[in-house]
């Protein structure tokens, strides 16, 4: 993993290289830890460029399939992990036997 700044216009961003997979979230970590979105199908891309929750940019160039929780990146106080974005479908698309259970 580098971390270093990169110039982009007039402003200074953060870019993080992630090479390997550093461990998981699911077995504890004492640092905070900053989302990184990924749709179920992206986990099986090997090289991708995510934004993180914080606004700090990752480069991810790994050769294992991803999984949620997987830590992409570490700084002093900060684990950047891979968590699954699944959107929630309309209300408006939803059954209409769906939406009378969710009155009773």
């Amino acid at each position: 993993m580098g971390l270093g700044p990169k110039y982009r216009g007039n402003s200074i961003f953060l870019l993080m290289i992630c090479d390997h997979i550093l461990g998981t979230t699911h077995h504890g970590t004492y640092k905070k830890v900053i989302d990184v979105f990924f749709e179920r199908h992206e986990l099986k891309e090997h090289s991708i460029r995510r934004i993180a929750k914080d606004g700090v940019e990752l480069e991810i160039q790994v050769t294992e399939d991803l999984q949620e929780g997987d830590i992409l990146a570490e700084t002093e106080h900060y684990a950047y992990a891979v968590k699954i974005h699944t959107p929630k479908p309309p209300k408006e698309n939803l059954d209409e036997e769906i939406r009378i259970k969710n009155y009773l």
